[in-house]
C-alpha cells in the first residue's frame, strides 16, 4: 500500500475548483490498464407505456452508511495518489493497493478506450453480491479513464487522455467527481461544470471520424447512477462492479488471475462462494461466448438497465426493463407502446419481434440525432456493432404482429 495514499485519504484539504480548460494530445496508455470498449455508457434505451407490473431486479436499497468523518476531495487526480507518473511520461500506474480491472462487456462511450480502477482502504472489506454490485465500504475510490488512440486499429499508441472519472464512497454515500486533463498530458483538474472536447480518430474500417466528445457536469451523474430506496429517495450506486462482469481473468504481476478471486485473495472480498456458483456475464461480442439471445440481453443490461429496472427511475417511469433477470416480455419491450417517446422515433412499439428496423428500441441505440437517441448523455456516436447485435437479436425473434 503506499504511505502516500494512506495519508492523502485522511488529510486531502479541499482546494478551489477552478482551473485552466485542458486539452490537447496525449502519448500512450497507461501500463496496459486500457482495454476498447464495447458497450453503452451511460446508457438508457426507449421509453415505454406504463401498462405492465413491476419487477423485483433485487437493486439494493441504500441502506446504513458507516460512521465517520467525509473523505476531502482534491482539486487534482494526482491529489488522491491512486496512480504515479501521468500520460505524458508513459505512466499513470496505479499505486499499490489500486486494483486494475476490466469488465467481460464494457460501456460504450464514443469508442474510447478506458482504464478502470477499484481502490479499498486497508483494514476494509467488501461483500459479494450475487446480483447487484460488490457492496464497497466507505473510503472506496472507483476510477474510470478515457482516452482516445489516432486509430483504433492501433490502441495503445498515440492516445490523447480526456478525462478520469472518480466515484467516492462517503459515510453519506456515493459522489462523483470528473477530472479533465490538461493539454500537456500531465495532470487532470477537477471540472464540475464538465467540458466539450474536439476529438478525431480513425476508426476501425480506417475511415476518420471527428466529433465532439462532453465530459459530463458532476450533477448529470445522477442521470444513470441513481435508483430509488425503499423511501422512495434516489441514491447513487455504482454500475459496473457487478460479479457477474468481474468474473473473468486478468493479469497482475504476471499471472493470469480471476479478478474476483483476485479481489478475494487481497483479502478484500469476503462471501465469495465456489467458482462454479459465480455468475458470469459473457462477452456480448464474441459469438462463441453464448448464445445471440444472451448476448444481447448482456449488451442491454450493462449498457441501459441501469436506468431501465424497477428501481431506476427511467424503469419506473417506463415500466421497460432491461436488466438480464427480467423474465417478462411485455416489460421487456415486446408489442409494449412507448408511454413518452414522442414521433419519429421509429415506430410504435419499443419491440416489434422479426422487425428490427420498426422497433424504438432499436432506432433510439442507432440514432444520432439529439432528443431521440439513447442514452441521452453519455454518447454522441452510435455504436454500429452495439446496435447491429440488437438488430439480430429482435430480427431472430418469432414474428409477431403488435397490435
Amino acid at each position: 500500500m503506499s504511505p502516500r495514499l494512506s495519508v492523502v485519504l485522511l488529510a486531502l484539504s479541499l482546494a478551489a475548483c477552478g482551473s485552466s480548460d485542458p486539452e490537447g494530445p496525449g502519448p500512450t496508455v497507461d501500463s496496459g490498464t486500457s482495454v476498447p470498449d464495447a458497450g453503452t455508457e451511460d446508457s438508457g434505451v426507449p421509453d415505454a407505456g406504463t401498462d405492465a407490473g413491476t419487477l423485483d431486479a433485487g437493486v439494493p436499497d441504500a441502506g446504513p452508511v458507516d460512521a465517520g468523518p467525509p473523505l476531502d476531495i482534491p482539486n487534482t487526480l494526482s491529489g488522491f495518489g491512486l496512480f504515479t507518473g501521468s500520460p505524458a511520461d508513459g505512466g499513470l500506474v496505479p499505486v499499490e493497493g489500486n486494483v486494475p480491472y476490466t469488465l467481460s462487456t464494457p460501456l460504450f462511450s464514443d469508442y474510447s478506450v478506458k482504464s478502470r480502477t477499484l481502490y479499498i482502504p486497508p483494514g476494509k472489506t467488501a461483500h459479494y453480491q450475487p446480483l447487484d454490485a460488490l457492496d464497497l465500504p466507505v473510503g472506496t475510490l472507483i476510477t474510470k479513464t478515457f482516452a482516445f488512440p489516432a486509430d483504433l486499429r492501433k490502441p495503445d499508441q498515440d492516445v490523447r487522455y480526456i478525462e478520469t472519472r472518480v466515484l467516492v464512497r462517503q459515510p453519506s454515500g456515493w459522489e462523483a467527481w470528473p477530472y479533465v486533463w490538461d493539454a500537456e498530458q500531465t495532470e487532470a483538474t477537477m471540472i464540475p461544470g464538465g467540458r466539450v472536447r474536439d476529438v478525431t480518430f480513425i476508426d476501425l474500417e480506417g475511415e476518420t471520424r471527428s466529433f465532439r466528445y462532453s465530459v459530463p457536469a458532476r450533477n448529470q451523474c445522477q442521470q444513470c447512477h441513481h435508483l430509488v430506496d425503499a423511501k422512495g429517495d434516489q441514491v447513487m450506486h455504482p454500475i459496473g462492479v457487478k460479479a457477474r462482469y468481474l468474473h473473468h481473468t486478468n493479469t497482475y504481476g504476471g499471472v493470469e488471475r480471476d479478478q474476483l478471486e483476485y479481489l478475494a485473495s487481497l483479502g478484500k472480498l469476503d462471501g465469495l462462494p465456489a467458482q462454479a456458483e459465480l455468475p458470469k456475464a459473457p462477452d456480448a461480442f464474441d459469438p462463441q461466448a453464448a448464445n445471440l439471445d444472451t448476448r444481447a440481453r448482456t449488451y442491454l443490461d450493462i449498457n441501459c438497465a441501469h436506468c431501465h429496472n424497477p428501481k431506476g427511475t427511467a424503469g419506473i417511469t417506463s415500466q421497460l426493463f432491461l436488466n438480464f433477470d427480467n423474465t417478462n416480455v411485455f416489460n421487456l419491450g415486446e408489442c409494449k407502446r412507448p408511454g413518452s417517446a414522442g414521433s419519429g422515433v421509429g415506430g410504435d412499439f419499443d419491440i416489434v419481434p422479426g422487425k428490427h428496423d420498426e422497433s424504438i428500441l432499436w432506432y433510439r441505440l442507432h440514432t444520432e440525432q439529439s432528443g431521440k437517441m439513447m442514452p441521452q448523455i453519455g454518447r454522441t456516436l452510435h455504436h454500429a456493432e452495439g446496435s447491429q447485435l440488437i438488430a439480430d437479436w429482435i430480427d431472430a425473434m418469432p414474428v409477431k404482429a403488435c397490435k
